[in-house]
């Protein structure tokens, strides 16, 4: 063979299509049985289970159970609206699907509609009531704030007393006993499903999550650690564990979460303000207001990024621009309690008494028994002079669960206002009334 004739061999043998796993990889298998088994990755199902419904062999009900398998094929390799279209499908085939309604109530409680998954759970009810449409319901419709707790766990304790190792309902009980504070019973749940699997992700995560909010950095590291040894790139155990570290004073290793974070989740919001307030605790804040000018330009309006932004530049005493992006969270009417109380620290820290008191009245409407905007009240007070009044709202902030130790700060700025006498009697009666 001359040498022509041996290069165009090895081109012919280049532009052959490179031959991957085939689809059916037992000849004891169908197409029909490979996409009943659900045993393959999403893709491949996607293209078992659309071979498998364009034969004819197959029963009405095997084919509704084929599709679902499709649509949830569909929705693991990230395309939504096929599994979505799917979904409807079987409603055509069958209009009163169990399968279609629930798998239709889940896709809307992954984006958060909570009131649509409820009418979707409900219907799958009406025709077949299971574990998974109880549950979905009952979470559903506390979510969409339809249903109190109690009666949301009942649902959830229906569904368990059907399937007592259905570990989406523990850990679903798990998250709503943590959304109303009730810690205690949400890591009973959490635990419930740790029980049955000690690597649920999901499950250890919560229990971290949990015992974070309890300020028990160490206690919730395990847990968070045992969730990324099962899931490496799990992007909420990357996150919450970058947080503990920084609040375990190992700001170099929570940076490196937090970037890790931003490289899975380029989009979010997340990741960016956990670098930067790792940048902040390693005495680079100058890095960390670039880390957030990025993370602006990227990610757009974000509320999260928004208040960690203004709270930066305020440290930095840039007060100006920090109120200026902050007050874009209150003009789109997206502030929540937290922006309230950034905004009246931000103007109490650079003594703009007047805007204060406005910023102040505003937020006591919304918020009127939260302990630091009353005592926020009380420090304004002192900056309008009006020293008695300030002491007895100090009072009402204690009154409504004001951490004690801020007694410390406001008599400082008291004896700042020259007010020394008062200070002293104030100190007194405070010592007298915890004795």
């Amino acid at each position: 063979m001359n040498r022509i004739s041996v290069i165009v061999a090895a081109l012919f043998l280049l532009a052959q299509p490179v031959l991957g796993k085939p689809l059916l990889t037992n000849s004891e298998e169908t197409y029909e049985s490979a996409c009943l088994a659900n045993s393959d990755t999403p893709e491949r199902l996607v293209e078992i289970c659309e071979h498998a419904l364009q034969t004819t062999g197959a029963t009405a009900v095997q084919r509704i159970e084929m599709m679902e398998t499709l649509a949830w094929a569909h929705h693991d390799a990230g395309d939504e609206e096929k599994a979505f279209e799917q979904f409807n499908v079987m409603l055509e085939l069958d209009p009163v699907s169990a399968e279609a309604f629930n798998g239709l109530g889940w896709l809307a409680y992954g984006r958060d509609d909570y009131s649509e998954a409820a009418s979707f759970f409900a219907q799958a009810m009406e025709t077949k009531p299971e574990e998974q449409s109880l549950a979905g319901l009952g979470a559903s419709l506390y979510r969409s704030g339809q249903l109190p707790l109690v009666e949301a766990v009942g649902y959830l304790d229906a569904a368990l007393a059907i399937t007592p190792t259905y570990a989406w309902a523990m850990r679903q009980k798990g998250w709503l006993y943590s959304i109303e504070d009730f810690h205690a019973e949400a890591i009973d749940a959490f635990e419930d499903a740790l029980e049955i699997n000690p690597d649920d992700v999901s499950a250890n995560y919560g229990v971290g999550y949990v015992l974070t909010e309890e300020d028990k950095w160490v206690e919730a590291l395990p847990y968070i650690n045992r969730a990324l040894q099962e899931a490496p790139d799990d992007v909420s155990s990357l996150s919450r564990r970058s947080l503990i570290l920084l609040n375990l004073d190992r700001p170099a290793q929570a940076l490196r979460d937090g970037e890790r974070v931003v490289e899975l989740t380029p989009d979010d919001s997340d990741g960016y303000v956990r670098v930067a307030r790792a940048q902040v605790a390693l005495g680079r804040a100058a890095d960390a207001l670039k880390t957030l000018a990025e993370a602006e330009e990227i990610v757009g309006y974000d509320n999260y990024l928004t208040y960690w932004y203004a709270e930066f530049l305020s440290d930095a005493g840039q007060v100006d621009e920090a109120m200026s992006r902050l007050e874009k969270v209150f003009e789109r009417d997206d502030a929540d309690y937290w922006d309230h109380e950034l905004r009246s620290q931000i103007l109490l820290n650079a003594e703009r008494y007047g805007p204060a008191r406005a910023a102040l009245d505003e937020s006591l409407l919304q918020y009127p028994d939260a302990p630091f905007l009353i005592f926020y009240d009380a420090l304004v007070l002192i900056g309008e002079e009006k020293y008695t009044e300030a002491e007895a709202r100090f009072d009402d902030a204690v009154a409504a669960d004001l951490p004690p130790e801020r007694l410390k700060y406001f008599l400082k700025q008291l004896v700042g206002a020259a007010q020394y006498l008062q200070a002293v009697q104030m100190r007194v009666r405070y010592t007298e009334q915890s004795e």
